[in-house]
């Protein structure tokens, strides 16, 4: 349709003259023309299984649907097949007149014709060779659809194929086919001189490319009939130009029309020549015309002459008016003369007064694709809000687009762009037509559809072109709709994805909605491992699958619940931790069934980020994730009895660092929110108070969990914490008055810590003379120096 399209505008555009009539009048015949269902309506197949149908009147009680100015409906259907160039099913009513069949019996049976019978071959010569454009409406010609030639073509040839393979013929019938093949005539046997019966094939755009698809067709019926559909059998009585010409499609129409001139208007001159019948034909037509008045009047069309009863009949519209005048009078009439004449004839026969519908057909016939879209939606419905309508007009528009009829960039007088407004609508048409029915569902996957190959930016000229008014609609669509399954989730981000790899930053931030609000259906649900896949999945849109310059490191809304979610997790954890395993007299231990619920709740959010291949490797350095993974070390550490791994581990909480990428901005933080330095100061000191408990005095058995490193760690966030407490003080502090029981307790655990580090020291003398305390490798440093660095309240 495209390809057809862009023909269709350059033959307008520059075409010679009569290369758009055959498009023309296939056009008319298949949406203006009542002739091409007549033949199937029942009351044609009454008429015509009567015995006499020249003279058959149709019941009063359905009343004739044949419209004409003659008296009789035969000769009403003969003409109405006539004015619309279907000349082959013209023939075919005439074959049932009863002076027709009877001539065929007389030839049948050997006996001579009568002057009738003669009138009736010289008939069926000329209507069955006429050279009209579009064809004369057998089962050969181009079809009047036109849409689905092409594909037909290779059918037909794999079937022709298939049929060499198998000896040439096939002689297979359809066993569900109740009606006998017929074997078809020989469609090239020559009737007129000088007129091949494939003439009308002159005024197509590729004369032998469509004289291929009709002998395809023709070799098709054979093999139907069980006979060899060998390619000789299909002999071209002249040999067809690749492109159309003119001057050739001219001269066999004017040829064909001298004939009947010369059959019609004289028919007793004893010339017989020009029909390659041989015999005596004087007066054939004339003994016709005698016998059967209204055939003269029909006949006169052919040559251009419409008498003044058929011109000025009430019934006659205005598409057969202009049929007759393509067909007969102006076949090589100019493209840009098509519209011209149409618009002429609509005003004649409407009196001046053309409707909507007449508007859209002028548009299209003089090349204005655009003022047709604009019609269309007005007429069809579209600004009333229905889908169905808005919808159909967009994507026509689309098609003209496409197709290069119209122009899609905003035109000097209006600062709208017709397809993105015809887009918008139709989609806003389908979300109101859809929530209507309570199918939102629905409504936002058909909307997107519809926008999607619109939304993702473009280069064109070594520009980009982005629309963002539809990206836009798109996101808040997505936005507005809650998914009522992970599968319908799932599905919309996958239609959205080449969008978003594409760079449509505005989609990808509705996508990343949606899944948040799928990770939010899944808290309410209790279902932790769903939750963290949905808000991993917002994180991975907005940090792995947008373009490199458009990417946000882990998201926005996901990634924000997402830390909270790591690090209350931790948080809790460290909390049950502290009170349940290394709970101070004076408070209560929890139940260990909670506890262990809060563990597996942890390990779960640990397993679901871990499980995730797509994230996992982005999520390294990722703060809130690392602490979680060492708290829940730590509690399994615990389990264990590894006092080692656990001091490890809340070092690695507990130690400055400089963390890593642009979006920190080179700040120096801990893995441990500040809310939970105490906690782990509290089970750092009961480590180390156990040690002290299994101290017996000598250097041998001397231990410690903790590095000398890892007490001056914990001595720095000890004094920070003494310093919220309010036992310390520093010109920054805010003044706070702490308890009796709070200070005794920091005093125990720094008290606590100083015996660490001394059992730090003697662990590390113990275990390797070579080490040094310090790291920088300079001059050492003595014990109360280093005691006394560690206990400022400097950091």
């Amino acid at each position: 349709l495209t390809a057809a399209s862009t023909k269709y505008n350059s033959r307008l555009d520059d075409g010679p003259n009569g290369s758009l009539t055959a498009d023309t009048v296939r056009y008319l015949r298949l949406h203006h023309s009542r002739s091409h269902t007549l033949l199937d309506s029942p009351e044609v197949e009454e008429l015509l299984s009567s015995d006499q149908p020249e003279y058959h009147k149709l019941s009063s009680n359905n009343g004739s649907t044949i419209p004409g100015p003659f008296e009789y409906p035969y000769w009403n259907l003969v003409l109405q097949l006539v004015k619309s160039g279907q000349l082959d099913n013209a023939w075919t009513v005439l074959t049932h007149h009863s002076a027709c069949r009877h001539a065929e019996e007389a030839a049948m049976t050997g006996r001579p014709l009568t002057p009738e019978g003669e009138g009736f071959a010289t008939l069926r010569a000329i209507l069955l060779s006429a050279p009209l454009p579009g064809g004369r409406g057998d089962d050969y010609c181009v079809d009047d659809a036109g849409l689905d030639d092409f594909l037909e073509e290779d059918i037909l040839e794999r079937e022709e194929k298939e049929a060499r393979l198998n000896t040439g013929f096939s002689n297979s019938r359809d066993d569900d086919d109740d009606e006998e093949n017929v074997p078809p005539e020989k469609i090239n046997e020559q009737y007129v001189d000088g007129v091949p019966r494939n003439g009308y094939l002159l005024w197509e755009d590729r004369p032998r490319h469509v004289d291929r698809l009709r002998k395809l067709r023709y070799l098709r019926d054979l093999r139907k009939c069980g006979q060899p559909s060998d390619e000789s059998e299909y002999h071209s009585p002249t040999v067809l130009p690749e492109v159309y010409q003119p001057n050739s499609a001219m001269s066999i129409f004017h040829t064909w029309q001298d004939v009947v001139k010369r059959e019609a208007a004289l028919p007793s001159s004893g010339r017989s020549e020009g029909f390659g019948l041989g015999g005596d034909h004087d007066g054939a037509l004339d003994a016709l015309f005698r016998r059967f008045p209204p055939l003269q009047q029909i006949l006169s069309i052919l040559v251009g002459k419409v008498p003044p009863n058929i011109a000025n009949d009430p019934s006659l519209t205005w598409s057969e008016t202009f049929l007759m005048e393509l067909l007969y009078c102006r076949p090589d009439i100019s493209p840009e003369s098509i519209a011209a004449r149409a618009n002429a004839i609509m005003s004649r026969k409407g009196d001046g007064r053309k409707h909507a519908l007449d508007e859209i057909i002028l548009s299209i016939m003089s090349g204005s694709a655009g003022q047709v879209v604009e019609t269309m939606f007005s007429l069809c419905g579209g600004s009333s809000g229905a889908a169905l309508p808005a919808t159909v007009t967009s994507l026509f528009c689309n098609l003209l687009i496409d197709a290069g009829c119209i122009s899609s960039e905003e035109a000097s007088s209006s600062s709208a762009n017709i397809q993105t407004e015809l887009l918008i609508l139709a989609a806003e048409a389908i979300l109101s037509s859809f929530s209507v029915q309570e199918q939102s569902n629905v409504g936002v996957r058909a909307a997107v559809r519809l926008l999607l190959p619109h939304a993702p930016p473009r280069r064109i000229e070594g520009e980009v072109v982005y629309e963002p008014r539809i990206s836009a609609t798109i996101a808040e669509a997505i936005s507005h709709r809650l998914p009522d399954s992970d599968a319908e989730a799932r599905d919309f981000l996958h239609l959205c994805e080449e969008a978003i790899r594409l760079g449509s930053v505005r989609i990808a931030d509705a996508c990343e909605s949606m899944a948040f609000s799928r990770a939010s259906f899944h808290r309410s649900k209790g279902h932790l491992h769903r939750e963290v896949y949905w808000l991993l999945r917002g994180m991975e849109i907005l940090s792995n699958e947008l373009p490199t310059q458009f990417q946000r490191k882990h998201g926005f809304a996901c990634r924000r619940h997402f830390d909270a979610l790591c690090e209350n997790s931790a948080n809790d954890l460290i909390s049950m931790l502290a009170s349940t395993t290394y709970a101070t007299s004076g408070e209560s231990k929890l139940e260990e069934e909670a506890f262990v619920s809060v563990l597996q709740a942890a390990r779960n959010v640990l397993e679901a980020v871990v499980q995730d291949e797509d994230m996992a490797s982005l999520l390294k350095g990722h703060m809130e994730a690392n602490l979680l993974k060492y708290v829940v070390d730590i509690a399994l550490a615990d389990a264990l009895g590894d006092t080692t791994k656990m001091a490890s581990d809340i070092v690695r909480c507990l130690e400055e660092r400089c963390l890593p990428g642009e979006e920190y901005g080179g700040v120096v933080s801990t893995l441990a929110n500040p809310k939970m330095y105490a906690k782990l100061l509290h089970i750092s000191a009961a480590i180390l108070h156990k040690e002290e408990s299994l101290f017996n005095g000598t250097m041998e058995s001397t231990k410690c969990a903790f590095s000398v490193q890892g007490m001056h760690i914990l001595m720095a966030r000890l004094t920070q914490v003494l310093s919220w407490e309010g036992i310390t003080t520093s010109s920054s502090a805010i003044p706070k008055t702490p308890t009796k029981e709070r200070k005794e307790y920091f005093h125990a655990m720094r008290l606590t810590f100083c015996k660490g580090l001394m059992r730090a020291f003697a662990s590390a003398q113990t275990n390797s003379s070579t080490e040094k305390v310090g790291k920088g490798g300079g001059v050492e440093q003595s014990l109360e120096d280093e005691v006394e660095l560690m206990l400022s309240p400097c950091i």
